[in-house]
């Protein structure tokens, strides 16, 4: 059905804008629209909506900056509680999670290695040209 009505649309403007008859279609119904826009009514009704929301603009505004400032201030809180719980776990200290997850083991014993972490680097130096062999070819 509504392919239907798209093609009948479609039909619709063709006709108006591509033939002689449809080009008079078209002035007539540019008239009666601006006639209708024009016509005092409408022009009051236009008048009363701008006027609304010209009202409503800053109570929602308001509405709108109190929302931000409230998620604004509860994301801070959980990133600062996230950060202080993975700090706490990588140093091993005592904060407020006790230092110990919930599973009952130590905090540095699942992080131990992460303090002596040392950077990966190439043993030698290589471009985007040279790749590397692959393990068991040969010049590995």
């Amino acid at each position: 059905m509504i392919k239907r009505l798209i093609f009948a649309t479609g039909f619709g403007v063709g006709f108006v804008v591509g033939s002689a008859s449809g080009r008079k279609s078209y002035e007539t119904l540019k008239a009666n629209a601006l006639r209708t826009w024009q016509d005092p009514k409408v022009q009051e009704k236009v008048s009363e909506g701008t006027d609304w929301v010209k009202a409503e603009v800053p109570v929602v505004g308001e509405k709108l900056a109190d929302g931000a400032k409230k998620a604004a201030g509860t994301v801070g809180a959980k990133a600062s509680d996230a950060s202080a719980t993975v700090k706490d776990k990588v140093t091993g200290g005592s904060g407020e999670g006790g230092g110990t997850p919930a599973g009952g083991t130590a905090a540095t014993s699942d992080y131990a290695d992460l303090r002596a972490a040392e950077p990966v680097t190439p043993e030698s130096p290589m471009s985007p040209a040279e790749p590397r062999p692959a393990e068991g070819e040969p010049g590995n």
